[in-house]
């Protein structure tokens, strides 16, 4: 369960910002009854004016789990990705920072690392098992002689330490080197905190994650019934196996481009098995006789209903974090909301999964009963003349409950709301027509 996530110096986030999972309530390092799940929200919206930085945020955690997730392979690279803050004179040559609070088997565990393009510059892990704050490793520097190590974290830490160059997280190479302590934390964070965006491109990468889902007859089971909750007419789904074509292979042929190695292995993955494709069976009216449509046949808002709700349920079931920008992007209001009340759930998640998004739809802070976010799962991203993004909760503000927190916040009180320049449009129209 994420507890906190910090970072400083990444893109739009110059200064140290943080995103807070645990109730407003809550300042003690953990539940007297141990009991997470009653302190800690399951759901954040983000909500700002276009480029206000919410993205960021989200950004800002994905790449820190990328990190995590692919520095074990770093060790030949001239520089590792860093994404400093570029509109002021130092930030861009200043080091960036990342930590995740989360809890693994009920016990709190704080991890974080620092970097910039040359290397890791520190790491550090800690646990709090009976409430006080217990150092597993800490690394001050590139080399192994940097880390020192607990007598708490058992295995074979220095040994671990020698494989690991000053361009890799130790936490990443010790989950290669199987860990038996850190490589559920790595397992935690690397598969379990996910990030979908909207673009069009994340949008047909997530397609090609669900086409490999539904060859598990246990998610085509979850994929038909939530389609059939979604009311959009489909009567079942299914995963049709044919020859590949050179026209479908140059149809993908866009995921290669660029540098990111995911679409490159989802591109090989595809090209190297036979073309599978999703098929969905509608029903016709008063005609029982289905009608069979391909993905490319089917709405935009079905895409994106499967292609969120499903990676939804698959981290519901884990415990995992999914991050979701512009959650209403292709999606009805009410299919919005009922994602969020997945997450809201205690039947649904017994688990304590977690869904941050970002969004304009400001009904999700509305009134509709039982789906609407309570005052604790709201956050507002601003961003300043100096282009640095300021993040803050609506608990900052006095809230009272019969208060339209949407009518409020779309009338500024509290900020993160766009600041129309109409003299700027009226001098565009006063320009002369080349």
């Amino acid at each position: 369960m994420l507890l906190r996530f910090r970072a400083t110096n990444h893109k739009a986030l110059r200064d140290t910002t943080e995103l807070v999972l645990t109730r407003s309530g809550f300042d003690a390092v953990r539940p007297k009854d141990g009991d997470w799940g009653a302190v800690t929200n399951r759901v954040a919206g983000l909500f700002g004016a276009n480029a206000s930085g919410k993205t960021t945020v989200l950004d800002a955690m994905a790449f820190a789990v990328s990190v995590i997730r692919d520095s074990a392979s770093w060790s030949d690279r001239r520089a590792i990705p860093h994404r400093p803050f570029l509109l002021d004179g130092g930030s861009a040559s200043a080091t960036s920072a990342y930590e995740f609070d989360f809890t693994v088997g009920g016990v709190r565990h704080v991890y974080g690392f620092e970097l910039r393009a040359e290397g890791i510059v520190s790491e550090w892990l800690s646990n709090f098992p009976e409430g006080r704050r217990r150092m597993l490793f800490e690394r001050t520097g590139p080399d192994p002689e940097d880390i020192s190590f607990s007598r708490h974290l058992k295995g074979e830490n220095v040994r671990i330490s020698r494989l690991m160059s000053g361009k890799n997280l130790f936490l990443s190479v010790a989950s290669m080197a199987n860990h038996p302590y850190l490589k559920p934390f790595y397992h935690r964070i690397s598969r379990h905190v996910v990030f979908a965006d909207f673009s069009e491109g994340n949008q047909t990468r997530r397609m090609l994650l669900v086409r490999k889902w539904l060859e598990e007859e246990g998610y085509v089971r979850q994929a038909q019934s939530l389609l059939r909750f979604a009311d959009l007419g489909i009567a079942r789904v299914s995963l049709e196996e044919r020859e590949p074509t050179w026209e479908s292979r140059d149809a993908l042929a866009p995921l290669a481009t660029g540098d990111d190695s995911f679409d490159k292995r989802a591109l090989a993955g595809v090209l190297g098995q036979r073309d599978k494709r999703i098929t969905f069976w509608h029903g016709a009216g008063e005609d029982t006789t289905p009608r069979r449509l391909e993905l490319a046949d089917e709405s935009s808002g079905t895409v994106a209903w499967l292609a969120l709700a499903l990676p939804a349920l698959r981290e519901i079931r884990h415990g995992g974090t999914l991050l979701v920008d512009e959650l209403d992007a292709s999606l009805h209001p009410r299919l919005a909301s009922a994602l969020i009340s997945f997450f809201k759930s205690p039947e649904i998640n017994p688990r304590g999964a977690q869904l941050i998004f970002t969004s304009h739809d400001t009904s999700l802070m509305g009134h509709l009963a039982g789906e609407s976010l309570d005052t604790e799962e709201v956050w507002f991203a601003e961003k300043g003349g100096n282009g640095v993004t300021d993040l803050y909760p609506l608990t900052d503000f006095p809230v009272k409950k019969d208060q339209n927190i949407e009518r409020r916040y779309l009338g500024g009180r509290y900020g993160a709301v766009p600041a129309l320049a109409w003299e700027e449009l009226h001098a565009a129209l006063a320009e002369p027509a080349s």
